[in-house]
Formats: structure tokens, C-alpha cells, sequence
């Protein structure tokens, strides 16, 4: 790693005017960046991440304003500084630099935004114009920070998207944003990036919304333009898996502090700061296949008030008096790995960390069968699904969006359905519970077919006993409407005779079932955090009573201890009411964790179906693979070194030799032809001896 230090902050203080009263979101920051590094910045929503490096480009919100501190940048051209903005005291590299603290209107930020600091946003649709087509996009890039036109730029925009791995860029240079895939948006806005010839490139949650294959690319992409265009880059993630892959140096932050510091390796295989010990300990990739996840109990403390000692301290388990009385000072474990935590000061007592981070070296192949029975899958299934087709538009232009899908679930099991975006997923979850028409096939329900026309009486009992969870929280909940009302309102449609005293009742019991208070009932939804709110969705499903909910996507949004706390709710409902769930998701270390069979999906039809344990062990299908073989995983020495399975379906030689939905083992399903399925038999039979 470089020496050479580019961007310093020191003592860093940001507050917000909020209601009428001033939250201290940054507490006195201090970091350094080395040139050409990549900097991961870690914590839980809310921890002041984004609050941090919107100040590197002046991109805080209206409200917020820097009360103390200093932000020390050096420029491409030192000289260019202007006389606010350059302390002459404070020198990096021997030259003078721009406090960037100092800055204040938007003609002095002009020369820092883009063409020395750009910034890549988590959502790429809401940082394209959607009017303007994506080669425009990015020649305006060239235009402000390169001063390319014409010809030049035309050129120059084209050698770009073939950088940043689009496909036919003449052609795609004349696209619309919305003719864009997710991932081909995002490389559009890393293209916009790379066009200012910036010297640090700041990473929002790049990879939130992404699949794990497409994840895995983008990651490799941002890492090839960081080599070619020498940046230094700052990723912000709550992934801790992004963070093994991408990250030289880590900074944890918590309650607007930084309370560690330290190289990728340090802080994986060395964690020093009993917040990043939680934050580990709630992988699901750490866990043990039916015993509740670790997470943090607690929420993060009132910014609005003045903390006393470590803000942590109120959530610690391992928490000394001193902590709640004093802020630690930083504790030096190696010359780059410094924790601000009482538990180093040589007068503590000797804590070891959780046990489940020792398994981070071995997160690949953890215990994950101990403590879990497999669901008895006998007698006839509770939900069926055979031959579904789903289409969208006319019959002279339909897009068929699922083609020929079949599975079962029974009572009491968790089954997965995982895929890319565009796979069809969510349209299987939307058809089952007759939100999406479907064109061909049947599901049925305790036997009895439910797609379709069918029985008032049947629509009733189904519309109680089949719910979905939806993937955003917030978009899927009533901003209007209290709680009260959100969660009781499929009760009110069904039993519209029942009295106000008993439907309050329900509410509370609900709101209890998930772990909110009742008072919470007389609340909207935005007084609530993420994963509350998803709480509260899930309340709004159980008070329906039903057999089968259908989670889609239920902590996409969500941060790794946010995910711990829902993940062992949705564990702990279905036991205690005897739920069964179809789970659907990407995230396929979550689906290991929480699924007993898991179905891939792949452009409308399943390619394999498998017990859990079975499809990683042994996952035949080359798409089931490559997914595979993109997982992230929190151990940096095994994500520096994972080799990508890219799938090509042009693979398949299906002119002849028609592909079938084949049990090739004992619960095992494949789509393949007779030649496949012959080579996936001798791939089974050259498992290790006394493997399944």
C-alpha cells in the first residue's frame, strides 16, 4: 500500500438542524487515505457512512453543515487551490492542500466534484436522466472535466463503455437509461465516473440491489478501473462479504465514530472492537442451520442527545463500568490497526472474541447441518405448482416471463427460489397468490385448485391463508396510515363483522409476535427504522392467521444485524405457529442458512431442485455453479483468490435432444437433455466416498 497520504480529515464534527433540534451525526473523525488504496467504510444504516464522504464533495443535505474540523485534500495541481480553501500550515507530500471543510459555495466545490471526487450512488436509475440518452450522459462528463468534444469525445465515450464491459457500445451509446439492464445501469454510472478523471472514487452501496453473479462483475470492474485509471477508491457497504473483496483497508463506524481501523485481513482475522465482533458474528454464513443467528441487541443510541462514555457500551455484552462513564481513547494493536475500546487497555481483563469468528477462515464450508432436522416431506404437499406459464403484453407480443414451472411444497418446510433479477421469481410468488395471471398451468392449495376462476368462499379462505411479505418496507406500507390500521386491514376485509376491542387485541398480539410494543400501534411508518418496519409487515401477514407466507425478498434492504433479527424472527414464527414459507431471494449464503430445499431459477424455468446441503455440495447445473462460485464470503485470503464460473447458456446443444425436468437422485431435479443427464450421473457417482 502507497504511503502517500491524499485525503486527510481530522477531527471531523457534522450536524443536522432536524426538527428543531441538532443531531451530531459525525463525533470527531480523524483518517487518513493513502493514495491509490481501497477504503471500505462499514457500519449499520444511520452510523453516518454516506454522512461521512458527502462532505468530500459537498454533497450534505441542506440541513447539515460541518461545526469543526478539517478535511485536508491533495489536489491534481496544488497551485490551483483557491486562497479559502488552502491552509498554508498543513502540507501532504511536501505540497499544500485544500481544506475542503472550508468550502462553501458551489463555484469553489466546482473544481472538486467529478474532477478530483466522484462519487458512484446506490440506486443507478435515479442518478441517470432519464431524458438524455447514456452516451450523452457521459460525453457531458467528458465536456465539464476533460473538455473533450466532438469527434474526440465521441471516441472517448465509446473507449469508456467497452472499459466498463458494454456490449456493442456504438449501439448502446444511443440507449435510454430505461433500456438498460440494472447491472448494465450501474456500469453506465461507473462509465459517467471513470469521464471526470477523478482521483478518488467514492462507491455508495454499488452492489446493494444487485444479484451475486452480477454483483461479482461489477466488483471486478470497479477493481480493473481502479488499475487502469489509477484511483483510489472508497466503497460504502454493510456487505461484509463486498468489503473481504474489494477492501485494502477497513474503517468501522458506529454512532458517527470510527471505533476501528485497520487492514482487511487485521480486521477479518483480528477483530479488536467487541461492535465488530457483532457485526461478524451476524453473518449468516457463521450461523448454524437452526439455531438463531447472533445479533445485536438494542438499537444505536439518540444522536439528538450527548453521549456519554462508549456509544456502544449500552449494547455491549462484554461492556466494563468504564464505558459507560468515559469515551476510550484509540488503542494501538499493529502500526496499522488501531480499536477504541477500553478491552485494550492493558488493565482489562482478558475477553476472548465470539467463537464464530473463528470460523470465518472456513465460511466456506461451515457446520451448517448441526442442530437441524430436515422436514418430513410426507403425504400430499400443502401447495403445488404445475406446468405455471406466466406472460406479460398481447398474444402477438407476449413476453413469456415463466414457462413450464413445477414444484412442491410441504407443510412446515422452508423452500427457496433463487435467481438473478429478470428470473422470474417474484412473478412465481405474485402468481401463486393471484396477483399475476397466469396463461398455462394450475396451483393448488391443500389440494384444491386456486388459480383461476374459482369459489367466493375459496377466494376468501385463501386470501387468509396464503400472505406475502414484501421486499421494500416502506414502499409496500401505507405512509398515510397508522399502524394500527396497516396491520389490521386484511382482518377488517375478511371479518368485517368483528368488534373494534377484539381487532385491537389481534393488533397488539400480532405487534408482540414480531417483537414491537403496542403502543407502537398509534404510529406511522416513518417513525420507524428498516427493520422495524419490516416487522411490521410481517405483523400484517400474521394476523391473518395463515398456513403459507410467501417472503419475498424480505432483507434485500436490510444491514447485517437488521438481517440477524428478522432472519430468527421468521425462524422462530414458524415454529411457534407452524408456518410454511416459499423464501424467495439472491442472497444465496441467507437461503443456505434458513431454506431446506432450494429451487434455481433461471429466465422462466427451474434448472435444479435440491436439498440445501446437496445443491452446495454437489450443484450439477452450470448456472446453479456460477451462482455458487459468486457467493461473498468474509474471508479476504478466499475472495482474493475465488475463480468466477461465468455462464453461458449457449452451452446447451438443444436442436435435437430436448431438455425434460428429470429426478436424477433421491429428491434431486435437473433440466437437461439425455447427454447431460448422462454426464451430471458420472459428476454424482465421483463424489467422495459416503457423500449423498
Amino acid at each position: 500500500m502507497n504511503n502517500e497520504v491524499i485525503l486527510s480529515v481530522r477531527d471531523l464534527h457534522v450536524k443536522f438542524s432536524l426538527r428543531g433540534q441538532q443531531l451530531h451525526a459525525l463525533r470527531g473523525i480523524s483518517l487518513d487515505i493513502y493514495k491509490g488504496e481501497s477504503l471500505a467504510i462499514v457500519g449499520e444504516s444511520g452510523s453516518g457512512k454516506s454522512v461521512f464522504v458527502k462532505n468530500f464533495n459537498g454533497l450534505l443535505d441542506k440541513n447539515g453543515w460541518i461545526d469543526s474540523g478539517h478535511i485536508y485534500y491533495l489536489p491534481k495541481d496544488a497551485e490551483a487551490a483557491c486562497c479559502t480553501a488552502r491552509p498554508e500550515e498543513k502540507m501532504l507530500a511536501g505540497q499544500y492542500t485544500w481544506d475542503l471543510a472550508a468550502l462553501k459555495t458551489d463555484a469553489e466545490w466546482g473544481s472538486i466534484r467529478g474532477k478530483e471526487i466522484a462519487m458512484v450512488m446506490q440506486d443507478p436509475m435515479t442518478s441517470l436522466n432519464p431524458l438524455k440518452t447514456v452516451g450523452w450522459q457521459i460525453e457531458e462528463a467528458l465536456h465539464l472535466h476533460q473538455h473533450l468534444y466532438g469527434e474526440a469525445a465521441h471516441k472517448k465515450t465509446i473507449e469508456i463503455l467497452d472499459d466498463v464491459g458494454i456490449l456493442d457500445p456504438e449501439r448502446r451509446y444511443k440507449q435510454y437509461p430505461h433500456e438498460f439492464s440494472g447491472g448494465m445501469r450501474q456500469r453506465a454510472v461507473i462509465a459517467i465516473a471513470i469521464a471526470c478523471n477523478p482521483r478518488i472514487l467514492i462507491c455508495d452501496e454499488p452492489t446493494t440491489a444487485l444479484d451475486v453473479t452480477i454483483q461479482a462483475q461489477i466488483l471486478s470492474l470497479i477493481k480493473k478501473m481502479k488499475e487502469k485509471y489509477q484511483l483510489t477508491t472508497i466503497y460504502i457497504t454493510h456487505d461484509l462479504g463486498v468489503v473481504a473483496n474489494v477492501a485494502d483497508r477497513i474503517a468501522v463506524l458506529y454512532a458517527g465514530d470510527i471505533v476501528e481501523v485497520g487492514t482487511s485481513r487485521e480486521v477479518f482475522y483480528n477483530p479488536q472492537h467487541p461492535y465488530t465482533w457483532a457485526l461478524l458474528s451476524s453473518l449468516p454464513q457463521l450461523g448454524v442451520k437452526g439455531e438463531p443467528l447472533y445479533s445485536i441487541k438494542g438499537t444505536p443510541p439518540n444522536l439528538f442527545q450527548t453521549i456519554r462514555g462508549d456509544a456502544f457500551a449500552p449494547r455491549n455484552p462484554y461492556a466494563l463500568e468504564v464505558d459507560f462513564e468515559h469515551r476510550p481513547p484509540y488503542f494501538e494493536v499493529s502500526p496499522t490497526h488501531k480499536a477504541r475500546t477500553w478491552l485494550l487497555d492493558p488493565r482489562a481483563p482478558k475477553i476472548d472474541p465470539p467463537a464464530q469468528i473463528k470460523h470465518i477462515r472456513s465460511a466456506r464450508k461451515p457446520a451448517q447441518g448441526a442442530g437441524k432436522e430436515t422436514v418430513k416431506r410426507t403425504g400430499e404437499p400443502l401447495l403445488s405448482v404445475r406446468n405455471m406459464e406466466v406472460a406479460f403484453g398481447n398474444k402477438r407480443k407476449a413476453f413469456v416471463a415463466v414457462k413450464g414451472v413445477s414444484f412442491d411444497i410441504f407443510r412446515g418446510e422452508t423452500f427457496g427460489l433463487v435467481g438473478e433479477s429478470g428470473s422470474g421469481k417474484t412473478t412465481i410468488g405474485r402468481a401463486i397468490i393471484r396477483i399475476n395471471p397466469m396463461t398455462a398451468g394450475e396451483v393448488l392449495f391443500h389440494g384444491k385448485r386456486i388459480s383461476g376462476k374459482i369459489p367466493p368462499e375459496l377466494d376468501r379462505l385463501v386470501t387468509q391463508k396464503i400472505q406475502m411479505i414484501f421486499q421494500d418496507p416502506m414502499a409496500s406500507l401505507n405512509e398515510r396510515a397508522k399502524v394500527d390500521y396497516i396491520v389490521s386491514e386484511g382482518l377488517m376485509n375478511v371479518h368485517r363483522k368483528m368488534q373494534p376491542d377484539e381487532r385491537q387485541g389481534k393488533v397488539a398480539k400480532a405487534l408482540a409476535d414480531v417483537g414491537l410494543l403496542p403502543e407502537f400501534a398509534a404510529r406511522f411508518p416513518h417513525e420507524f427504522s428498516g427493520g422495524q418496519r419490516q416487522r411490521i409487515g410481517i405483523a400484517r401477514s400474521l394476523i391473518m392467521e395463515p398456513e403459507f407466507i410467501i417472503a419475498d425478498e424480505p432483507i434485500s434492504a436490510l444491514d447485517v444485524s437488521i438481517r440477524a433479527q428478522v432472519l430468527n424472527l421468521l425462524s422462530e414464527l414458524q415454529k411457534e405457529h407452524g408456518l410454511t414459507y416459499l423464501f424467495i431471494a439472491h442472497d444465496l449464503s441467507v437461503m443456505r442458512f434458513i431454506c431446506d430445499r432450494i429451487a434455481v431459477i433461471h429466465k422462466g424455468v427451474i434448472v435444479e431442485l435440491a436439498d440445501t446441503e446437496k445443491l452446495f455440495e454437489h450443484p450439477l447445473h452450470p448456472y446453479t455453479r456460477s451462482l455458487l462460485s459468486a457467493i461473498p464470503m468474509p474471508d479476504p485470503d478466499a475472495e482474493k483468490n475465488k475463480i468466477l464460473e461465468i455462464y453461458d447458456p449457449s452451452i446447451h446443444n438443444y436442436a435435437v435432444d430436448k431438455p425434460c425436468w428429470t429426478e436424477i437422485e433421491d429428491g434431486h431435479y435437473i433440466m437437461a437433455n439425455g447427454e447431460e443427464l448422462q454426464e451430471y450421473r458420472e459428476m454424482l457417482e465421483e463424489r467422495p466416498f459416503g457423500q449423498n
